[in-house]
């Protein structure tokens, strides 16, 4: 019997205060959700923007080593040419110091 005197019935105000506490816990557990999914999202797009930037610095590192190797081979290129035409021309010279006339110049180039 001394059970039965500590019940007390639900009272529509006692009810009530219980779905405000929880509609409370449940409407800041939304809100922190919705803070973790707000800031994973920024963290996202600054993943993305970095890995661009890395990318994009990477390309132009790549682009400038290609552009000197270029430059280094052509440089080479133009050096073996230009001195084995020298050398070409100046076998042709018939050792009196000045330069070969035009004859000299096309029977090189057709050698």
């Amino acid at each position: 019997m001394e059970a039965m005197r500590d019940f007390r019935p639900m009272t529509p105000s006692r009810l009530l205060r219980g779905w405000r506490a929880r509609s409370i816990v449940i409407a800041a557990v939304l809100l922190v959700t919705l803070a973790v999914a707000a800031t994973l999202a920024y963290q996202a797009q600054q993943a993305v923007r970095s890995h661009r930037a890395t990318a994009e610095n990477v390309l132009r590192d790549y682009a400038a080593l290609a552009g000197d190797e270029l430059t280094r081979r052509t440089e080479r290129e133009l050096h073996d040419v230009i001195g084995t035409q020298l050398t070409r021309l100046a076998s042709s010279c018939d050792g009196r110091d000045r330069l070969p006339t035009l004859d000299q110049w096309i029977r090189v180039k057709d050698t």
